[in-house]
């Protein structure tokens, strides 16, 4: 009998079925996670980079994600393109 996920590990052999399991595992994670939560570099100019770091700090919503969110959601909401006519 091979191992499989939930069995105990108790050979050499399940030891190494579980390793190969972990890291296909690990990269299927991964995978689901990029899908989900696209990475975006960014790298702002002086005058953005100083706009940021004003409205971060070390408080709930304060990472430089969570402000580029406020950021881009408060542009979004007073885009002229999305204001009704």
């Amino acid at each position: 009998m091979t191992w499989a996920p939930g069995l105990p590990v108790r050979t050499e052999a399940d030891a190494l079925a579980w390793r190969q399991w972990r890291a296909e595992r690990k990269r299927q994670q991964q995978r689901y996670r990029r899908t989900r939560h696209p990475r975006i570099d960014y790298y702002p100019d002086e005058d953005a980079d100083a706009l940021i770091r004003s409205l971060s700090g070390h408080f709930a919503g304060g990472d430089f994600s969570s402000v580029i969110n406020r950021i881009v959601a408060a542009w979004a909401e007073n885009c002229h393109r999305n204001k009704k006519r």
